[in-house]
């Protein structure tokens, strides 16, 4: 860019560094694939710890310690009833625009069924408005499997 197009540009400068910045922080908080499973599951609604647990098959500390990143991070929120405490999504956009990434993540000149496999079902599954259940997580692919294909 030559010199003297940076005045015309520069007044917009800032925006565009703290908009980079907090997707950045964004694209560093969903850099978990657990974080990014919980999202997914809370995609038709609100989930208490020990369902996620069965779902995710973690321990239920580990569910813990992902819901309280995200839930410091506004993408979550709880409420209690009881000793229940249950846990929905901020913003219920967020689950379907990690489904419109996974074309993202395939090579476009991708020789392996497992992963492209792996990509068709998540993508079905996670679009899909249906109770979660414990069986949604037999679905998955590894990603260690992934890895071999």
């Amino acid at each position: 860019m030559h010199l003297c197009n940076y005045a015309k540009v520069g007044s917009s400068m800032p925006h565009r560094v703290l908009i980079a910045q907090q997707l950045a922080r964004l694209f560093s908080l969903l850099s978990h694939p657990v974080r990014i499973r919980i999202i997914a599951e809370l995609r038709n609604g609100e989930l208490c710890v020990n369902s996620l647990q069965d779902i995710l098959g973690i321990s239920h500390s580990g569910v813990s310690q992902h819901l309280a990143i995200l839930r410091s991070h506004k993408l979550i929120k709880e409420h209690r009833d009881g000793r229940h405490v249950f846990y929905r999504l901020v913003n219920h956009h967020m689950a379907a625009w990690l489904v419109d990434g996974i074309p993202f993540v395939m090579p476009d000149d991708s020789d392996s069924a497992l992963l492209r496999t792996a990509a068709a079902r998540t993508v079905d599954q996670w679009s899909t408005v249906t109770p979660s259940s414990k069986n949604s997580a037999e679905l998955d692919v590894p990603v260690e499997a992934m890895k071999t294909g």
